[in-house]
C-alpha cells in the first residue's frame, strides 16, 4: 500500500516548515508511488518548495482548521486508495523514522517524540528536552540521530504504547481504517479534541492509537499551533 504525506503550514511557522520538510527528505524513504502533499494554509509562500520533485502544494483559499486540513488530506488519501502519514511542521525526522511505522495496518501508528522521552549527547552539546526552540537543536542531525540509536536500543523492535492523552503530532492512519472511521469531526474549534474523538470511534471499531518506540522525532511543541494558530 502507498503513503500521502502531509504537512500544513503557515507564514508565522515557516522557519519550522524548512527544517521539517529538509530533514524529511534527507531520512525517510519513500517509494515512487508515494506523495508529499504540503497545504499552505495562509498564502505563506512555499512556491520554493516545489523544487522536491515529491512535493504538491495545494493553497488553501481561506485559513483552515487542524481537523479540516486532515480531512482535506483524508479525501485525497481515499480517493488514491493511500495512507495518510499527517505531518506537523515543526518537527525534525530522524534516521529510518518511517521504517517502524510502514508495515503497520491494523492501527494507527504515533512515532515516539521528546514529549515521552528526553536526552543528552555524550558531549553535551545537545540536549533533547520537552520543550524545545529551533536554536536548541541547532541543526545537529548527526547528534541527534545518535540519540536516537541509543532510545532505540532501549526497547524491543516493533514495542508499542499507549497513554491517556496521545497528541496526534505525527501520525499514520492506514487505508483500512480510513475508510472506515472516515473524516475528523471539525466542530471542536481552539480547544482541539478532533484526535482524542478520532481515537475513540478508532475503540469502538475495534481499532487502537499506539505510540512506536522504534520511531523517535524531535517535536518543536505547539510551534504549529499554539504559536503558528494552525488549529483555529
Amino acid at each position: 500500500m502507498n503513503n500521502l504525506f502531509a504537512m500544513v503550514t503557515m507564514r508565522s511557522s515557516t522557519h519550522y516548515t524548512d527544517l521539517a520538510i529538509k530533514s524529511f527528505f534527507k531520512f525517510t524513504e519513500i517509494s515512487e508511488n508515494d506523495e508529499f502533499l504540503l497545504i499552505d494554509n495562509d498564502g505563506n509562500g512555499v512556491d520554493h518548495f516545489s523544487s522536491y520533485k515529491k512535493i504538491k502544494i495545494i493553497k488553501n483559499k481561506n485559513l483552515l482548521s487542524f481537523a479540516e486540513n486532515v480531512n482535506l488530506a483524508i479525501k485525497i488519501a481515499k480517493k488514491d486508495e493511500k495512507n495518510l502519514i499527517f505531518l506537523n511542521n515543526d518537527i525534525i525526522f530522524t534516521r529510518n523514522w518511517f521504517q517502524p511505522l510502514a508495515s503497520i495496518s491494523k492501527s494507527i501508528s504515533i512515532p515516539a517524540c521528546n514529549q515521552l522521552f528526553q536526552y543528552e549527547s555524550d558531549c553535551q552539546k545537545l540536549k533533547i528536552k520537552h520543550t524545545m526552540k529551533l536554536e536548541d537543536f541547532n541543526e545537529n542531525y548527526e547528534l541527534l540521530n545518535d540519540i536516537v540509536l541509543k532510545h532505540k536500543r532501549k526497547f524491543k523492535p516493533q514495542q508499542q504504547f499507549q497513554t491517556p492523552l496521545m497528541a496526534f503530532y505525527c501520525f499514520k492512519i492506514p487505508f483500512e481504517i480510513l475508510n472506515e472511521i472516515g473524516y475528523f469531526d471539525n466542530t471542536f474549534g481552539k480547544c482541539g479534541g478532533e484526535d482524542i474523538d478520532y481515537r475513540i470511534r478508532c475503540a469502538i471499531k475495534g481499532y487502537e492509537v499506539n505510540f512506536v518506540l522504534d520511531s523517535y522525532l524531535l517535536h518543536f511543541h505547539g510551534k504549529s499551533t499554539w504559536d503558528g494558530h494552525e488549529s483555529m
